[in-house]
């Protein structure tokens, strides 16, 4: 079962159309702990189902997906509100 993740910055490339990394906040036993991953490893997380990747707006979380290209590259992928901050 996946365990989720907070996400509270993303790194957009230079024409902000693809999510390059990101990172967060994630509790655990001993509270909170700081992450980060290069958006290809949280793609391999999201389809190992070890971890889903949320956002959180209004107190509501919005989580993110995978998408893939017209080239067939697989990218994070947020839909909404959600999309404005990453």
């Amino acid at each position: 079962m996946a365990a989720p993740a907070q996400v509270t910055w993303a790194r957009a490339t230079g024409t902000g159309d693809e999510i390059v990394a990101i990172g967060g906040l994630r509790k655990s036993l001993f509270g909170m702990s700081r992450w980060s991953l290069p958006a290809e490893d949280a793609i391999a997380c999201i389809e190992h189902d070890e971890w889903r990747f949320y956002v959180e707006i209004d107190g509501k979380r919005e989580w993110l997906d995978i998408r893939e290209t017209d080239d067939g590259d697989k990218v994070l992928s947020a839909e909404g509100p959600v999309s404005v901050l990453l």
